[in-house]
């Protein structure tokens, strides 16, 4: 464990009252995949699905496949304001930890954390820029474990691009739709242990139109929708591993003010900072 990263990663757990930190995301898939976590990871294994797993995968049964959805800037105020669409995601899920990301609360700055579970001091992206990380991350220790992995985003996003160099397959794409198509197609072809699938359009539409536009929520329904189809996918083709799905966004977002309903995010504000993940687990059969 990364003392560092562990010190910073709680200072935001106690500044919102929360149990759960999107740090937590890596150890505890490498805690199912039974894999050393990063080391700079301060993030801790969530114990409720780790005794879960230990229920459904028996004591020498790990994981063996996961895939985990990420859409863009779905924050906890987005299940207050839109529990009927967010309340989707949960139904078709096992767990809801509501936790906090990191500051500064914009994509890359919180991906890097939610795919090595180090803070952003120990990271490195304290502001939105897209390097490549040095730092060593969940795809690393997942290569290094034999497993095979995809990152399907479009093109040029954040975890298009701070994640390169490593032994991975990724996919870029022009259009949600197209990631969404062809995570479908590599669940199906049953080559890949571990899949990222990443939307970005309802943090597109929000800049442009605000968090509560039409266009906007027409985005997250489709999150809703992008989770049922990948839950059923993973369900026909996956079934006789036992595997793991995760929705993991990075951030939520804000209207900037009264007279500005367009959406921003990147403030150490609730609305930013508080987001929901999901975890579902399912035995071989």
């Amino acid at each position: 464990m990364n003392e560092t990263s562990r010190e910073e990663l709680v200072s935001y757990m106690k500044q919102y009252g929360v149990d759960y930190t999107t740090g937590n995301v890596t150890p505890t898939l490498c805690a199912l995949f039974g894999i050393e976590p990063p080391d700079v990871c301060g993030g801790f294994t969530v114990p409720q699905v780790v005794d879960q797993a230990y229920h459904l995968f028996g004591d020498d049964g790990k994981c063996q496949k996961a895939l985990v959805f990420c859409p863009d800037a779905v924050g906890d105020v987005h299940m207050q304001r839109h529990p009927e669409i967010v309340g989707r995601i949960k139904k078709a899920t096992d767990f809801m930890f509501k936790g906090t990301t990191v500051m500064a609360s914009v994509t890359p700055v919180c991906f890097a954390t939610i795919f090595s579970g180090a803070s952003p001091e120990v990271h490195g992206i304290k502001e939105y820029m897209k390097p490549v990380l040095s730092i060593q991350t969940l795809f690393d220790v997942m290569a290094l474990a034999g497993k095979n992995v995809a990152i399907v985003s479009v093109n040029g996003c954040s975890i298009d691009m701070i994640f390169r160099k490593r032994k991975v397959d990724y996919y870029s794409l022009r259009t949600d739709e197209a990631v969404h198509q062809l995570s479908l197609k590599l669940i199906e072809e049953d080559y890949y242990d571990l899949i990222i699938s990443y939307q970005t359009d309802y943090d597109h539409y929000s800049h442009l139109y605000g968090p509560w536009s039409d266009e906007a929520i027409g985005q997250l329904e489709l999150s809703a929708k992008y989770t049922e189809s990948l839950v059923a996918a993973t369900d026909k083709y996956w079934s006789k591993y036992n595997r793991a799905f995760l929705v993991t966004p990075d951030h939520g977002n804000h209207e900037i003010s009264p007279e500005n309903t367009k959406g921003s995010h990147g403030m150490n504000i609730a609305d930013d900072m508080v987001v929901n993940h999901f975890y579902r687990l399912r035995p071989a059969q």
